[in-house]
């Protein structure tokens, strides 16, 4: 079994002060430390909007934080992530970039969906590249891939406005291959759906999040939050949520 945890839309500033939407995003990533060592992860992804402003320092203050609560890191940048900042502080060997990961018997794909400054999102034939390689697998090995805006709508009318342009590339890609889910980031809410026998599900914000299927944000007040998964070598898989103070 491989135990892997999501965490998504920390939204981290320049200055460790700073808050977003009333909550400070420092503070509220370090309040799910104690949920995340009780997984006992071996593999960690981040799924985008790390940081909010893009700020090398953003980066480097989220990675000190999260560099140990895992063996093996990952990212993935999202709509206001700064790509050469990011990759400048999430670099090799502590946290590798992808796009394609052998971890536990599973093959993890990490996806680029971020679009320049854009609060939307979209993919094309080459940021879908990476997942040729799973439709060229033979072997019966199942697998996982992660992008950071919705691939479906999650039904909360304010954030599904910056939803994903050409989603169905990625549906017709995925079609026929061995990807089980689909985790992604960017919504601040939790969500688990379904298209095409494949499983949608987010990962909610570690700083903030909106209660469901609201038209404007509307503030959750269960805090800040990360998924976990449980892998199986023979496909089998469960998942769920990390909340602040959870042992």
């Amino acid at each position: 079994m491989f135990t892997l945890i999501q965490i998504s839309d920390c939204h981290f500033a320049r200055d460790p002060k700073a808050t977003y939407r009333g909550e400070n995003a420092d503070r509220n990533l370090g309040r799910l430390r104690m949920g995340v060592e009780a997984m006992a992860a071996d593999g960690l992804v981040l799924s985008g909007d790390i940081s909010e402003d893009g700020s090398i320092e953003s980066y480097e203050r989220a990675a000190d934080q999260v560099r140990d609560w895992a063996p093996l890191c990952a990212w993935l940048p999202g709509n206001h992530d700064n790509k050469t900042a990011m990759a400048e502080a999430l670099s090799e060997p502590d946290f590798l970039r992808g796009p394609v990961l052998d971890w536990g018997g599973w093959r993890l794909v990490l996806l680029d969906s971020a679009f320049g400054d854009r609060g939307d999102g979209t993919v094309d034939d080459d940021r879908l590249k990476p997942l040729d390689a799973v439709r060229a697998e033979t072997s019966e090995r199942p697998a996982l891939a992660f992008i950071h805006h919705q691939p479906v709508p999650v039904g909360a009318p304010w954030i599904d406005k910056y939803g994903m342009a050409h989603s169905d590339l990625l549906w017709e890609r995925l079609a026929g291959t061995r990807v089980k889910a689909v985790g992604f980031g960017h919504v601040h809410q939790a969500f688990i759906g379904e298209r095409d026998g494949v499983v949608c599900l987010s990962a909610p914000s570690t700083v903030a999040n909106s209660q469901a299927a609201t038209t404007v944000f509307t503030p959750d007040p269960t805090g800040p939050k990360a998924r976990w998964y449980r892998l199986y070598e023979d496909g089998r898989w469960q998942t769920g949520l990390i909340s602040a103070g959870m042992s």
